[in-house]
């Protein structure tokens, strides 16, 4: 069971990773490299972050072409967009263990650069 649970969960991460488009994937790769730089993390943490990164801009962009489509409201949008940044805050502060402000900070700093 464990390895069909870790097989999906490769499939998944594996598709989501090359499912970006290409400035997406030079956006991440940068904000990994400086949270890296930042936070000290080693290589699994990095393949973590990047994967909870590209899940959190896929959902990004799902609430974006649903809003679109009329299938969601913009409010709907807004508490499924809250929502992928919640997830991936607390992925991040359970990574780095470090407390929102500090991640808010270099969320902030790298924001403009991405």
């Amino acid at each position: 069971m464990k390895k069909i649970i870790l097989t999906l969960l490769l499939v998944v991460a594996f598709s989501t990773t090359y499912g970006q488009n290409k400035y997406q994937e030079r956006q991440s790769k940068y904000f990994v490299e400086a949270a890296a730089k930042e936070f000290s993390l080693n290589e699994d943490q990095q393949k973590e972050l990047a994967e909870v990164r590209t899940t959190m801009v896929l959902a990004y962009g799902a609430s974006q072409k649903a809003m679109k489509a009329g299938d969601i409201t913009k409010e709907e949008k807004q508490a499924k967009n809250r929502e992928a940044s919640k997830t991936f805050n607390n992925a991040v502060i359970k990574m780095t263990g470090k407390k929102i402000q500090r991640i808010s900070s270099f969320f902030q700093k790298n924001e403009s650069r991405t």
